[in-house]
């Protein structure tokens, strides 16, 4: 009788035992699939993040790029604002009649570099004199400006 009692005990052990290995087979088949899933949505999530970056990046060359493509148009506006107004006071200077009106003229004293159009910007500078002259005694001047 104690065999038969022990032989029941472990019938029994050993279907409980089969019905966990049953059960922890089927998780590990369930989590072998999730976690091919979770690799292939990481990678994809890793190609989205790599695209994201290089967009970033190149939207950061190219607003350095516009950035200075519009300073060099700034300086550009700025040197042929101050040509313009130099162009302005001298023709002020020549309508008030000349050396009379001499002292009434503020005009700029030094000149400046100014860039000679049609070339790159790291070229030649001409040298500009700002200081107001008798009309048409120097023509290539006002062909200049007319240039601009």
């Amino acid at each position: 009788m104690t065999s038969l009692l022990i032989d029941g005990v472990l019938v029994a052990a050993l279907c409980f035992t089969s019905w966990r290995t049953i059960v922890m087979y089927r998780e590990l088949r369930r989590l072998r699939d999730e976690s091919a899933g979770f690799g292939g949505a990481l990678e994809a999530s890793e190609q989205a993040i790599n695209k994201a970056a290089h967009a970033v990046v190149t939207l950061k060359y190219e607003g350095v790029q516009t950035l200075r493509a519009l300073e060099d148009r700034s300086d550009e506006a700025r040197a042929i604002l101050s040509r313009l107004e130099t162009l302005v006071a001298r023709a002020d200077w020549h309508c008030r009649g000349g050396a009379a009106a001499d002292v009434d003229v503020d005009v700029a004293p030094e000149p400046t570099a100014m860039k000679v159009v049609g070339r790159d910007r790291h070229d030649r500078h001409a040298s500009v004199s700002h200081q107001p002259r008798p009309l048409g005694q120097d023509v290539r001047v006002l062909h200049r400006a007319s240039a601009i």
